[in-house]
């Protein structure tokens, strides 16, 4: 390749093309000199300007210049920088990274902690060199120790222990050198050290008996160079001892303290030691000195002090006496107690019970030589043996008192109000169940006489903690008299024992009537009623079933095959059908009567003195006729409404077959579930216009009610309905009727364009209230099928006539889909609702681009 041919491949960037380079590298042309502009990012690295360096040829292996750095710290740390080396065709990047490490380290530790406890610090010696060094530790203050060497491993860190212990409150300063043996180098730290109010030097759990004197000794310490003398003080009154103690230098002595409490309980309080700081002088039995003139004061001992906390156990003497009491649950018992004063002076005896069962007075007064009797009431809140105690005391005589073995026994059986019924029916009567403990209470039910007695709960039976839970008690007899409805129903607990109730009941002839049932029928058509009686008695009856009528009995009929000497077994069930067939317009009053008789043919009881061999039991029933409109007239009306609008309609309702001179009417929404009722009741308003007489060709004379319809619906619903007639003699005409409420107009249409895949974009508008008052308003959004992609801010408050503003946010979470929603805003009387669309911006995908236009070989640089 020619000279010109390799300056042209220069010029154009191809020269050290794969494809060429192999005949270039042994060619005596390509060998030359490239010249690297040089530069550094800190002031704290210097290079020069320039490099040259030859590139290499057939009698060299790679091109090769030094290049000198020069380095100028300005303290201890880490210096890192970037070299750049730039020629024409060629760029070569360096990192150097130089660390300064200081010749000597000095830093300032600080302890604190009370006198006389011990705070121990770990100081970390960082080791970066390939050898273990060995440190000589030399420590100066007071309080201050550890150990005089330690060895610093290679690239690591070690600690070294040192201890503050202040024997004073105070503060105190010193110095820690550590220096290595090897070069000399020294770690310095400056120690402060501040002594706080001294912890108790221990925690002593003391226990004597009540009335009696216990000797306990306690050993006093003295850590100084110098013999000191305690004034010792104690808050507990219980504690005596002598006023002062003196401790020779960095020795203990031991001090007895006495304790005497006139009462049972338990105490907490301290012993305080305390230094005056004056040296003990030391006298012999003339009076003088011993050991020469006395050294002068010691300021800092003054306040010395040494402690340890207290607590104190005093338990109680001997009982006096012990008492058995024993009483049942549910009842109270008293227990006097005698108390003698022989004393020349009134006494005054506080009391105090321990045991929740026993009630009494807190204070007793006994005058001057003579007795007293001390009344306690002893109620059991369970049953099973219990200890209890009454304590009396005084600072006169102390504290003495008795021991109580408390014996709750089973309660007493608890008779109830006697009940009566009549035959057939049923009474109830409360009985309350107490808990009068602090946990829940289990109760076993047991009633053998299941056929009159029964209650509305079932066993187990289970009481709150502290409370009480009332029991229905229902009576059903089965015979007239009292003498088969006797019984008594059992509660057993294992706290509470049995708890037993005795009833008894009467029952009576019956003569009030069974509740009024009713059957409805279409006009010509027959309804059908089902009347279940029960035999009440225990033993077997024969039954005579009788239907009459008040007007018209042709409506009646007893669907019976045979209505008399009908045979029951006791508390079994004969069902009673019965049909009517109105043929006019008009209410009918029927009446189905069962009569029974025993059927041994003995009689039930005598009333009056009289036997009684039969009885009455009364069935009123009501024949409501209803008119259903033929098959061709059965088109429902639909009074339709687009929600937050209103509309009036007028509704006819034809009265086919009313009976003559009827004018009385009364009509209603019969609404057929919850939901209707929720959305009908406050926007449905009916109004009755006017009733007219109609003339037709069948000679009959119906009645035309008029009626006004006002449906103002808030939302979208549909409801069917029935209105319904009733005419003053009970007939009742039906008409169906829908009611739907459809999609209103949108108010406005939100467009919110998203900001980007996860990320929120938020549109604001006002709305005001429509009356001059602030109005309770809800928002919420429907037919929003992936939560949290719209939300709308506040969701309730308060609308103001001025105005509130209203936030709707938008978070897509995918691209490619649509998101849209209806926003709805309800006040008291205003709906308002918005067309809410998410509009995301179109994806635009990324165009991938080569970072390098030309290929070169790694093989022209070295």
């Amino acid at each position: 390749m020619s000279k010109e041919e390799i300056s042209r491949r220069k010029k154009a960037g191809i020269l050290f093309d794969s494809s060429i380079f192999k005949e270039l590298q042994h060619d005596e042309l390509f060998h030359h000199t490239k010249t690297f502009a040089v530069s550094v990012n800190t002031e704290y690295f210097r290079v020069p300007e320039t490099l040259c360096v030859v590139m290499p040829g057939k009698s060299q292996q790679q091109g090769e210049a030094e290049l000198p750095i020069d380095f100028t710290p300005d303290g201890v740390g880490h210096y890192p920088c970037d070299l750049t080396l730039k020629a024409s065709d060629d760029v070569r990047l360096y990192r150097i990274e130089c660390t300064v490490i200081p010749s000597g380290s000095v830093a300032e530790l600080r302890f604190t902690t009370p006198a006389h406890t011990p705070v121990k610090q770990n100081v970390p010696v960082v080791n970066q060199t390939a050898d273990k060094w060995l440190l000589k530790a030399d420590i100066t203050g007071s309080g201050f120790t550890g150990p005089r060497s330690m060895t610093a491993h290679a690239q690591s860190t070690s600690f070294y222990p040192l201890t503050f212990t202040p024997a004073f409150e105070s503060t105190n300063k010193g110095q820690l050198k550590l220096m290595n043996t090897a070069d000399g180098m020294e770690h310095t730290f400056s120690l402060v050290g501040v002594g706080e109010k001294p912890l108790a030097l221990e925690h002593l759990v003391l226990h004597c008996t009540a009335n009696q004197r216990k000797t306990v000794s306690i050993r006093v310490p003295n850590v100084t160079n110098q013999r000191l003398q305690y004034h010792v003080s104690s808050d507990l009154p219980i504690i005596t001892g002598a006023k002062t103690i003196s401790v020779l230098s960095l020795q203990e002595e031991t001090f007895d303290v006495a304790l005497l409490s006139r009462r049972r309980g338990d105490y907490s309080g301290a012993l305080c030691f305390v230094a005056d700081g004056k040296p003990f002088i030391e006298v012999d039995s003339d009076g003088d000195e011993v050991g020469g003139p006395a050294p002068p004061p010691t300021p800092d001992l003054e306040g010395y002090t040494v402690w340890y906390s207290l607590e104190v156990h005093v338990l109680p003497a001997p009982c006096i006496a012990s008492i058995p009491v024993s009483c049942a649950y549910r009842s109270a018992t008293e227990v006097d107690i005698p108390i003698t004063n022989p004393g020349s002076s009134e006494l005054t005896l506080q009391v105090a019970l321990q045991g929740d069962e026993l009630h009494g007075a807190n204070e007793l007064v006994v005058s001057p030589s003579s007795t007293e009797q001390y009344r306690l009431t002893y109620q059991p809140l369970s049953v099973g043996i219990k200890s209890g105690s009454v304590i009396f005391f005084s600072e006169k005589v102390g504290e003495f008192w008795y021991d109580l073995q408390l014996d709750g026994m089973t309660a007493e059986p608890v008779t109830l109000s006697p009940m009566q019924c009549e035959l057939g029916r049923s009474s109830t009567q409360t009985v309350s169940l107490a808990n009068p403990t602090g946990d829940p209470l289990l109760l076993e039910i047991q009633s053998p006489n299941t056929h009159n007695y029964s209650l509305n709960t079932k066993s187990p039976l289970v009481v709150p903690p502290k409370s009480t839970e009332d029991v229905l008690l229902s009576f059903t007899p089965s015979a007239l008299g009292r003498d088969r409805h006797v019984a008594e129903i059992v509660f057993v607990s294992e706290k509470l024992g049995t708890l037993s109730y005795n009833v008894s009941g009467s029952g009576l002839m019956p003569r009030r009537e069974e509740p009024l049932l009713q059957i409805c029928a279409a006009l010509g058509l027959t309804g059908t009623t089902v009347i279940p009686f029960t035999n009440p008695a225990d033993l077997s009856v024969m039954a005579t079933v009788r239907l009459t009528a008040e007007s018209d009995a042709s409506s009646w009929s007893l669907l019976l095959k045979t209505a008399s000497d009908i045979a029951l077994s006791p508390h079994s069930t004969l069902y009673i059908p019965i049909n009517f067939k109105p043929s006019v317009m008009k209410a009918e009053r029927g009446r189905c009567s069962v009569e029974i008789c025993c059927a041994n043919g003995e009689a039930w009881d005598a009333v009056d003195g009289a036997p009684v061999y039969k009885l009455h039991f009364h069935y009123p029933i009501d024949g409501i006729p209803e008119y259903t409109l033929p098959c061709t007239l059965k088109k429902q009306p639909k009074v339709v409404c687009v929600a937050n609008s209103r509309v009036e309609e007028v509704f006819e309702a034809p009265l086919c077959a009313a009976e003559p001179g009827e004018e009385a009417f009364s009509y209603r929404l019969e609404l057929a579930s919850a939901a209707s009722a929720a959305d009908l009741e406050s926007c449905v308003a009916l109004e009755l216009l006017k009733q007219t007489t109609c003339d037709d060709d069948d000679d009959k004379t119906p009645l035309l009610l008029t009626f006004n319809i006002l449906f103002t619906p808030k939302g979208t619903f549909s409801h069917d309905v029935e209105l319904v007639v009733t005419a003053s003699g009970g007939a009742v005409w039906r008409f169906p009727v829908c009611f739907q409420a459809t999609d209103p107009s949108f108010d406005d249409v939100i467009d919110i364009e998203a900001a980007g895949l996860g990320q929120t974009s938020i549109v604001k508008f006002s709305l005001t209230s429509q009356s001059n008052e602030p109005a309770r308003f809800r928002a919420y959004f429907e037919g929003l099928k992936d939560t949290g992609v719209f939300s709308v801010t506040p969701v309730t408050g308060q609308l103001a006539p001025s105005g509130s503003t209203f936030h709707v946010a938008f978070k897509p979470r995918m691209y490619g889909k649509g998101y849209e929603a209806r926003l709805i805003i309800e006040a008291r009387n205003d709906r308002w609702m918005y067309k809410v669309r998410g509009v995301i911006p179109d994806y635009k995908p990324p165009k991938a681009q080569s970072a390098y236009k030309h290929l070169r070989s790694s093989a022209c640089i070295r």
